[in-house]
């Protein structure tokens, strides 16, 4: 799967055409309802052009006529249809806004479940607070894009259009004297939009960034008090914030001057029509009804491209998000899933001659062989950097490995779907992320279906009464478990693998940095656990290991000793030197 990082984004430029594609096959499920939306707009935008016909009557028949009854129906009918415009136009926008809505519901969950299904290896090169943008600004700004901008854009057409064929029947000769301000003003769009589109892409990048950093420094703003560098942060802060500032002014000039260029074109547009009309009608060729006419309709003539110079930020700010979401949802996985499923773990785990290296490192495991029958245990230790837990970053499938294979009851794990696999494999880390909720919700993982008995089975079985006596089952827990030691968050974890009844369970560094007392417990559940389960512990710290069936001792990504506990101390080699320093 290639990387998507910004750098690569701002070297190309948004492609309109590609892009127009995707907004297509975006909309087409809700085609009916946007057409019923533009059928209902043209319908408005037809009542809205009678008003300066019905104003040229007046003006030309009625009152010259001093037709009185005249005078009556056409101001009463002028009235109808602006009434009947206001109502028609209001049902018209909110189905638009309730289509456009749905539209982007429906994205925002696409992009995620898309997002969710990508390699593990993707979001090391790529801030969460980034995708967070992706997630919730990038598909607003496909929202105002397919509400107020697309309709709006295809209505002015129809208004450009129409206004210019009545123009040009009531009058050509004055119509013709308005073309080559016209084919000015396309000019000067077409000027704005091809020098202004890298600079809205940059824009939209400096927001993502600005995004990103509050993403990631809240979340750590314990650790920044803590060394005392908030200065530092803040400093970091104004320079993203500025960067971006600076980007959205430049934009906004752009786009600000070339709004006020384009209304320039409208006071100029009204003398012309005021002094040529003018002398028309001095000599009576034209009514003065047909000039007040032209006058009216100017405004609905120019106002198409007044509107277009106002929406084209909207248009190159959600191209530019159309563009970011597709880079995203164009991303395939690298490790593939395959079609067996299996429901119970039931015999063995087996490594078989496994090589592994992520991309551009070298060989992390080389030539790993271990069997681990069901029911027995496995300690992986060994130095930091050994590749031990990218034993279990395998199992899970997280990665994938070049050469030799890792099988589950004989079954080649590359040929086993991914979920059914993770349902049997239980983690538990040193830093178990839990779910904002209830302690129970957390140990059934929102799983309404799991039923209490469970959970007060895993308790008893893992002898944790006393710890849940002081942690009801009711308890709300913070956002990332904040209100939680790491301890008692592993402990929960624990518990969690055994309600969840999952097979094989991996202890990653699972008693690092917390306090002997809470070792003890977490120590006492893992014992327990082993009765039950078969489990794979990786380890620094070897108190949690001496009673495991297996121990591996990683160094350099080779397995170099391998053994019970006791087997490994007679040997007196790697495992006694390391198991000697912790004494």
């Amino acid at each position: 799967m290639r990387h998507n990082n910004e750098s690569e984004e701002l070297k190309e430029k948004i492609n309109y055409k590609k892009d127009f594609k995707v907004i297509y096959s975006i909309a087409k499920d809700y085609k009916s309802s946007f057409i019923k939306a533009i059928l209902l707009f043209i319908f408005t935008t037809i009542l809205r052009l009678l008003g300066p016909l019905f104003i040229k009557e007046i003006i030309d028949v009625a009152v010259k006529n001093s037709d009185f009854r005249y005078l009556f129906i056409i101001t009463s009918a002028y009235l109808i249809v602006n009434i009947v415009y206001f109502i028609v136009n209001y049902k018209s926008l909110n189905l638009l806004i309730r289509t456009g809505q749905r539209l982007v519901y429906d994205l925002k969950n696409k992009l995620y479940a898309h997002i969710l299904n990508l390699d593990v290896d993707y979001f090391s090169y790529n801030n969460p607070g980034k995708l967070a943008s992706r997630v919730q600004n990038d598909t607003t700004a496909v929202y105002d894009l397919f509400t107020e901008t697309s309709v709006t854009i295809f209505v002015d057409v129809v208004i450009f259009v129409t206004v210019f064929i009545i123009m040009a029947y009531n009058s050509l000769s004055l119509t013709l004297i308005l073309v080559p301000m016209i084919l000015i003003i396309m000019v000067i769009i077409y000027i704005f939009v091809s020098k202004s589109q890298k600079l809205f892409v940059e824009v939209r990048k400096k927001i993502s960034d600005l995004t990103s950093f509050l993403s990631e420094n809240l979340n750590f703003m314990s650790t920044i008090r803590v060394f005392g560098i908030e200065d530092k942060i803040n400093e970091k802060f104004f320079n993203v914030n500025f960067e971006k500032f600076d980007k959205t002014v430049i934009a906004e000039y752009m786009s600000v001057l070339f709004g006020l260029t384009i209304m320039l074109f409208d006071p100029v547009s009204k003398a012309t029509i005021f002094g040529y009309g003018g002398i028309k009608v001095l000599d009576s060729s034209l009514s003065i009804g047909t000039v007040v006419m032209f006058v009216l309709y100017m405004g609905q003539l120019f106002e198409p491209l007044f509107r277009f110079s106002e929406q084209i930020s909207i248009i190159q700010k959600s191209f530019a998000a159309v563009e970011r979401i597709t880079r995203i949802l164009s991303l395939t996985p690298k490790v593939i899933g395959g079609e067996k499923y299996i429901s119970r773990f039931s015999d063995k785990l087996e490594f078989k001659n496994l090589w592994m290296k992520y991309p551009e490192s070298d060989w992390i495991l080389k030539g790993i062989n271990i069997t681990l029958p069901r029911g027995k245990s496995l300690a992986i230790v060994g130095r930091t950097g050994g590749g031990k837990t990218t034993v279990a970053n395998l199992i899970f499938r997280f990665y994938d490995y070049q050469k030799g294979s890792i099988k589950i009851d004989g079954i080649e794990l590359k040929e086993i779907n991914i979920k059914s696999l993770r349902k049997n494999i239980g983690l538990v880390q040193q830093d178990m992320y839990l779910f904002p909720g209830t302690i129970k919700d957390n140990l059934r993982l929102m799983d309404d279906s799991i039923e209490d008995e469970k959970i007060f089975y895993a308790i008893k079985t893992l002898e944790l009464e006393d710890f849940y006596k002081k942690h009801k089952l009711d308890s709300l827990i913070m956002e990332k478990g904040a209100n939680l030691s790491v301890g008692e968050k592993q402990i929960i974890s624990i518990t969690r693998t055994l309600v969840l009844d999952q097979e094989i369970i991996i202890l990653d560094e699972a008693t690092s940095n917390v306090d002997p007392y809470t070792e003890r417990i977490i120590t006492n559940a893992i014992r327990n656990v082993m009765k039950h389960k078969t489990m794979i512990i990786i380890a620094h710290r070897l108190m949690t290991i001496r009673d495991v069936d297996y121990i591996a001792f990683l160094n350099n990504g080779e397995i170099v000793e391998f053994g019970s506990h006791n087997e490994l101390i007679d040997k007196k080699g790697y495992y006694y030197n390391y198991y000697s320093l912790q004494e």
